[in-house]
């Protein structure tokens, strides 16, 4: 392969890498939201806070963490339901600035268990509820 093609094909794996990037919508609920914190509901993972609605108006909300799970250790994206919370412990939910981060210890395949994070994105305050 000569140098331009190869050039080439760099170029266009950082555009199609960077665009897939842009593509996932940061959360935004952490600027109008408090009291944000993990929590089950049943068996699934939730995030709970207290969101202003449009009037100002404190309105406690929650919903299902979208699409986590562990993978030897790791927090990952899946899709679908989160099943993190099967194998995870010391779950944490942080809002550092305009960045909302889940926290956890997550069992390997050898038992033992790693700290893992994995930045929350979609979540948005749609007049007081939280939504995706």
């Amino acid at each position: 392969m000569n140098r331009f093609h190869l050039f080439s094909a760099v170029l266009a794996t950082l555009f199609l890498s960077t665009n897939a990037h842009a593509q996932v919508p940061v959360s935004t609920f952490q600027n109008t939201c408090s009291n944000i914190h993990f929590s089950y509901q049943g068996n699934d993972a939730a995030i709970n806070a207290v969101c202003l609605r449009a009037d100002g108006t404190p309105n406690a909300t929650s919903i299902l963490i979208p699409g986590i799970g562990n993978d030897n250790g790791k927090l990952v994206q899946t899709g679908g339901a989160s099943s993190f919370q099967q194998s995870c412990g010391n779950i944490q939910i942080l809002v550092d600035g305009p960045d909302v981060t889940l926290y956890a210890l997550c069992r390997t395949v050898r038992g033992n268990s790693l700290e893992t994070s994995i930045p929350i994105l979609g979540i948005d305050n749609n007049n007081g509820n939280l939504t995706n």
